[in-house]
Parts: structure tokens; sequence; C-alpha cells
């Protein structure tokens, strides 16, 4: 499966540095610099872990966020920032982020959380796989 990460920032030096490490680490990486674009490559592509900032110009990262969820309410979320809000940290993890780190962070626990992100996922795709695979042998067994 090829895992595809999505980074959203304003700051076109995060998104190279970012997207270059992770490019090294073999995933499949895509970069917007700010949430209408994001949005738009939801349109075509599903990401099960998407790295975004808090504040952007045009759409900012908790608008974003809930435009993500709408498409893939399992996607694995981490928001980075330089301008935290408790409000906006709060209203975030309520919703389900993932992970939420201040910039400047280290880029091994950046590259940590974004493993066990893929990592979590993939475990919600197999008991996914197992649960369908059930369902087909109870279906079978009871209305054969």
């Amino acid at each position: 499966m090829t895992r595809k990460l999505l980074i959203v920032d304003d700051e076109t030096y995060i998104l190279d540095l970012l997207s270059d490490m992770f490019k090294i680490e073999g995933y499949e990486v895509f970069c917007a610099l700010n949430g209408e674009q994001a949005i738009e490559m939801l349109r075509d592509t599903v990401f099960d872990v998407v790295i975004t900032d808090l504040v952007m110009p045009k759409m900012g990262g908790i608008k974003l966020f809930h435009e993500i969820k709408k498409v893939n309410p399992f996607a694995q979320i981490i928001i980075i920032t330089g301008y935290p809000t408790l409000q906006g940290i709060a209203e975030l993890f309520e919703a389900g982020a993932s992970d939420f780190l201040l910039k400047p962070f280290p880029l091994a626990l950046i590259k940590s959380l974004v493993k066990a992100s893929f990592d979590r996922m993939d475990r919600w795709y197999s008991l996914r796989e197992e649960w369908a695979t059930y369902r087909e042998k109870q279906k079978t067994k009871y209305f054969s």
C-alpha cells in the first residue's frame, strides 16, 4: 500500500524540508501552501496522514481539519504551529487531532509521529478487513 502524506503549510521552507525528509523515508508526499489548495488535492486523492499548519492565509488549519474529517473521518491529522491558542488546540483534540507540535520541532519527533500515524491507519485497515471477513463468514453461516 502506498503511504500518501499531505503537508500543508504557508512557509515553503517547511514544505521543502518535510517533503524531502519524508520522501527519503519512502512516503508519497504531496504539498499545499494553504487550506484551499489542500481541499483541491483531497478531491482526487485520499490521504491517511496529513500534517497541517494551524495559522495560514485563505483557510486556517481548524477549518481545514474539519474539511479533511468530512472526506476521511479516520485520517490522522498532525497539527503544527508557531502560534498556538488554547481554544484552537482544545477544539482540534476534541475533534480527533492525532498530535500537536509547536514550531520549531525536532525532525526526529515529527518523523516518529508520522510513522505512528501510518501504523494506526494500518491497524485500522487490518481490523476493517478482519471485520469484513468475519461478517462474510457469518452471512454464509446463517444465510446458506
